[in-house]
C-alpha cells in the first residue's frame, strides 16, 4: 500500500509529546541516556517534510542520528553514551524511535507504546498514521470501519482493555527492578497464551507460541523442522502468493520481509535471518492472470513427494483466507508428527470454525493465527499453535535439539524472547534471553484482541455463520443497486471483494487498476465532500463521510479489488442491532459509488 504525505511540520506541542514519550521509552526499558534522548528530541523538533521512499519519519535518518544506527554485533546491546554511566541496546533504539514518531502527533504515552516492538507497518508516518492509514486510537463514533481484513485501530473495547494492563505494568511494577518487571511481563503473556488456549478451545497438550505479526509467524516452524531434524535440508511450499500477507513468502524463507525488525530497528542491509541461510521452495499463485482461483492442491502435492525423494524436509503451506478470504481445498498435515514434514496452516484472517481448528490440529498441522485481523487488535500480535504431537517432541529432551544458531539476535531473538515462549520451549529460552529487551507494546496488542475474543464467546459458531451469510447477502444487495459502479467481485465468508467501475467520468470502461484502487482506499478515509462541487446532496452525505476499508488487491490483469470485511465488532454491532450496522454499509457502499462516479473530479483536486 502506498503512502501519501502531507506538507507539514511537527508543531511545538507534538514535539513535546514525542520527548514526553522519549522519556517513557527510557523508564520501561532503562538505558536511553540523556544525550540520546536530547539528540532523539532534536531530530522531532527539526524533522521537516520527508518525500523519499518509504515516506516516515525517523529519528536516525537525521544528522548525527546515523552514529546509533545498528552495528554488526554478536551482543544486544552496545555504548553510544557514557554521560550517564548507562548502555543502549537496539531494542530500546526501536523503542524510541517508535515511540517518539507517534509521540510528536500527540498520541499519549500509552497510545505510542502500542506502535512499538513491531515492523514498518506499525509505524506513524508523516500522515500521523500508519501506512494502512490507521492510529493507534479508537476511531472517532461517527466514523465507519469495515477493513478488519487490513489492519485494525484499536476497538473501544480493545483499547480500554490494553490501558488497564498498562496501567497495571507501569504503575504496579518497580520499573528500577529489571528481574521484576521480566517476571511480570513473563506472566502477562502465560496468561495470555492460557486465555487464547481456552478461547479456542486447544487440545490437551497444544502450546502456543506469541510472536510480533503473522508474517514472522513463519520463521518459528522453521526452527521446529530444525529441533525436530536437526540434519533436515528445509524447503518450504507456499500457496496464495499475492494474496497472503506480502511479507509470509519471504520469511517463509528466512527473509527478511520488513525495513524494521521488532528488536533491531531498522535492518536495511540484514537479508536473511542468521541461521535460515539457503532455504529454498515453491510458490504457487492465488489465481490466474484472469483472476480465477488457482488450486494448489496437486502442486504441493508433488512438490511434497519431490523434496522427500531428495533428501529434503519439506515445510508445506495451506492458507485458509487470504486477502479475499479465499480457502485452500486442503489443508497439509504433518507427516510421521513433524518426522517427514510440517504442515503449515496459515489462519491468520481468524475466520474459521472451532471443528476446523481442531481438525487440523488432529492431523498434526502448525496453525498460524493472529489477532489482529477478524479480532481487530491493533497491527500486529500473532500466534503459533502448536498440536499435541509436535508439543510433546519439543518438550522431550530425547527428540529435543535446541536450534542455538537460529536464535541469536539477528535470528529468531529478533522478533521473540523467552517470554512469548510456552513450557515445551524451555531449552530454547536461554538462548532468547536479552537485557532489557521486552515486548511490552506486544502484550497491549494482544489484550487488546483477547478482548474481542472473549466478547465474542457466548456466541456459537453456527449462530456467527448465519449472521455473517444474512449480514454480507444484505451487502451484495446493496453493492447490486449500484451496478452501474461497482460489481460484487466474490464472497467468502466475512470478506466482501469489489472492483469499482470506470465511469464515463472517469474515462469510461474497464475497471480501477491497482494504482487507481490506492487512491480510493485513501479517500474513503477521508472526507472529500468539498472537492466534488457537482455531486448531489445524497452524494455529498456519502462523500463527507470516513469509511475504513480492506486495502486494494491486484487480483488479475484487468482490474484491482477493495474489500467490505466484518470484524468482531462489527458482528457484534450487527448481533445487537442489525439495521443500525446495515446503515453503516449502505454509506460505504454509496460513498465507494459515488467515488467511481467523481473519480476523475477527485484525482485532478491533487488531494
Amino acid at each position: 500500500c502506498e503512502t501519501f504525505a502531507l506538507d507539514t511540520k511537527a508543531s511545538s506541542t507534538q514535539q513535546a509529546m514525542g520527548t514526553r514519550s522519549l522519556g517513557l521509552a527510557r523508564h520501561l526499558f532503562g538505558g536511553i541516556s540523556r544525550s540520546r534522548q536530547q539528540h532523539l528530541s532534536h531530530s522531532v523538533a527539526s524533522c521537516a517534510h520527508n518525500n523519499n521512499k518509504n515516506n516516515y519519519y525517523s529519528p536516525r535518518r537525521h544528522g548525527r542520528m546515523n552514529q546509533f544506527a545498528f552495528q554488526s554485533t554478536t551482543s544486544s546491546t552496545h555504548d553510544n553514551d557514557n554521560d550517564n554511566g548507562g548502555t543502549t541496546s537496539v531494542f530500546e533504539e526501536a523503542v524510541g524511535d517508535f515511540m517518539s514518531s507517534a509521540g510528536r502527533f500527540g498520541f499519549s504515552d500509552f497510545e505510542a507504546l502500542l506502535t512499538t516492538g513491531a515492523d514498518d507497518r506499525s509505524l506513524i508516518l508523516e500522515t500521523g498514521s500508519n501506512k494502512y492509514h490507521i492510529k493507534p486510537q479508537p476511531i472517532q463514533a461517527s466514523d465507519i470501519f469495515r477493513g478488519s481484513c487490513t489492519g485494525n485501530p484499536p476497538t473501544e473495547r480493545g483499547y480500554n482493555s490494553a490501558k488497564e494492563l498498562y496501567e497495571k505494568i507501569v504503575k504496579k511494577v518497580d520499573m528500577k527492578d529489571e528481574a521484576a518487571l521480566d517476571l511480570s511481563l513473563a506472566d502477562v503473556f502465560a496468561e495470555q497464551r492460557s486465555r487464547l488456549a481456552e478461547y479456542l478451545q486447544l487440545p490437551k497438550g497444544s502450546s502456543v507460541i506469541i510472536c510480533p505479526s503473522g508474517s514472522d509467524a513463519e520463521y518459528i516452524p522453521i526452527a521446529i523442522a530444525k529441533a525436530l531434524r536437526p540434519d533436515a535440508i528445509i524447503t518450504s511450499g507456499v500457496s496464495q502468493l499475492n494474496e497472503i500477507g506480502a511479507g509470509s513468502a519471504p520469511a517463509s524463507l528466512g527473509q527478511t520481509f520488513s525495513t524494521h525488525a521488532p528488536f533491531l530497528g531498522r535492518i536495511d542491509d540484514m537479508k536473511v535471518l542468521t541461521g535460515y541461510e539457503n532455504i529454498d521452495g515453491l510458490f504457487v499463485d492465488a489465481r490466474t492472470k484472469e483472476g480465477d482461483v488457482i488450486d494448489a492442491a496437486k502442486k504441493l502435492e508433488e512438490f511434497t513427494e519431490q523434496a522427500i525423494q531428495n533428501g529434503k524436509y519439506p515445510i508445506v503451506h495451506g492458507v485458509f483466507g487470504g486477502k479475499t478470504g479465499v480457502r485452500d481445498v486442503d489443508m497439509p498435515p504433518s507427516l510421521e508428527k513433524g518426522q517427514k514434514s510440517l504442515g503449515v496452516v496459515d489462519a491468520c484472517q481468524g475466520r474459521f470454525s472451532l471443528d476446523e481448528l481442531h481438525k487440523w490440529l488432529a492431523q498434526d498441522s502448525i496453525v498460524l493465527f493472529t489477532s489482529s485481523k477478524f479480532y481487530q487488535a491493533p497491527p500486529f500480535c500473532g500466534a503459533v499453535i502448536l498440536p499435541p504431537s509436535i508439543t510433546s517432541q519439543l518438550s522431550s529432551s530425547n527428540h529435543n535439539e535446541v536450534p542455538i544458531s537460529m536464535l541469536g539476535n539477528k535470528g529468531l531473538g529478533a522478533f521473540v524472547t523467552d517470554k512469548e515462549l510456552p513450557e515445551c520451549l524451555e531449552s530454547w529460552k536461554p538462548h532468547l534471553k536479552q537485557r532489557a529487551t521486552r515486548n511490552i507494546g506486544l502484550a497491549l496488542r494482544w489484550e487488546a484482541g483477547l478482548a474481542g475474543m472473549e466478547a465474542l464467546a457466548s456466541v456459537l459458531d453456527q449462530e456467527r455463520t448465519a449472521a455473517i451469510d444474512t449480514w454480507a447477502a444484505s451487502v451484495i444487495n446493496m453493492i447490486k443497486k449500484e451496478s452501474k459502479h461497482l460489481d460484487a467481485w466474490c464472497l467468502h465468508r466475512s470478506i466482501i471483494s469489489i472492483r469499482i467501475a470506470k465511469t464515463k467520468n472517469n474515462n469510461g470502461g474497464g475497471w480501477l487498476n491497482m494504482e487507481e484502487a490506492r487512491e480510493l482506499y485513501r479517500w474513503m478515509s477521508m472526507n472529500v465532500s468539498d472537492y466534488v462541487p457537482d455531486a448531489d446532496p445524497d452524494e455529498k452525505i456519502a462523500l463527507s463521510k470516513i469509511a475504513y476499508i480492506g486495502q486494494p488487491v491486484n487480483v488479475s490483469e484487468s482490474h484491482a479489488i477493495v474489500r467490505i470485511a466484518l470484524g468482531v465488532d462489527s458482528l457484534l454491532a450487527y448481533l445487537t442491532d442489525a439495521e443500525a450496522c446495515l446503515e453503516e454499509d449502505n454509506l460505504t457502499v454509496r460513498k465507494l459509488a459515488a467515488i467511481s462516479k467523481h473519480f476523475e473530479t477527485l484525482k485532478q483536486s491533487r488531494i
